[in-house]
């Protein structure tokens, strides 16, 4: 990857047991991995997605080493669309989204009310009106997350998430550059906004953050 070696690097971590979103930087990055700075997933062996900028699709990491307040992650491209099988429990959690169709702006706000790496379930009062083929975009997530509707109540859903990882030949190709004028701070995008549920735009150029009501 051509980017500087002392470049830091805006990035917003994913995880996938909370389908939590974090925003903070990484530096250090090669074709294994790179260094998490600051940052509370702390636990080797934790399986998280990376959105970094440049990329289509998130990158799949799992914390190799904790060094003081940084994180080592090495990127893994085997099996790129599958997330962890292990042992899932489902942690109830609150988080707003939106749903829809797949590759359709019309839908409806909803809540995701617990979650693990492989589905959630949802809540709203429209749940009956949705395809089985659906699209979440979750607050504090810029990507469309792609789903499967696998059970309903007119009040819920349960959903099985379909993630999509970026592979090793595209990254392999991809020439990421940092942004112009980053150095040792790294620079930060431009966002980009989209009318979507209970967010608002920020400076990370990682889509939003979620409000409080």
């Amino acid at each position: 990857m051509n980017i500087p070696e002392n470049a830091v690097l805006h990035i917003l971590v994913l995880d996938f047991d909370t389908l939590g979103c974090e925003e903070t930087s990484a530096s250090g990055f090669s074709r294994n991995g790179c260094r998490v700075l600051s940052t509370k997933h702390r636990r080797v062996g934790k399986a998280l997605g990376l959105r970094i900028a440049g990329f289509d699709q998130m990158v799949k990491a799992r914390v190799s080493e904790v060094s003081g307040a940084d994180v080592v992650v090495r990127f893994e491209f085997d099996e790129a669309e599958n997330t962890e099988k292990r042992s899932e429990r489902r942690r109830r959690v609150s988080i707003p989204a939106w749903v829809s169709g797949q590759n359709s702006r019309e839908g409806l706000r909803c809540e995701i009310v617990d979650a693990s790496p492989s589905g959630c379930r949802l809540a709203s009062y429209q749940m009956e009106n949705l395809p089985a083929d659906i699209q979440l975009q979750i607050a504090g997530l810029d990507l469309p997350v792609v789903g499967k509707i696998v059970w309903r109540s007119p009040e819920y859903a349960g959903v099985k998430l379909i993630w999509k990882f970026t592979s090793g030949r595209e990254f392999d190709e991809k020439r990421l550059q940092a942004p112009s004028g980053a150095g040792e701070t790294g620079a930060k995008p431009k966002p980009s906004a989209k009318p979507k549920p209970k967010r608002t735009s920020d400076n990370s150029g990682f889509g939003v953050r979620r409000t409080k009501d």
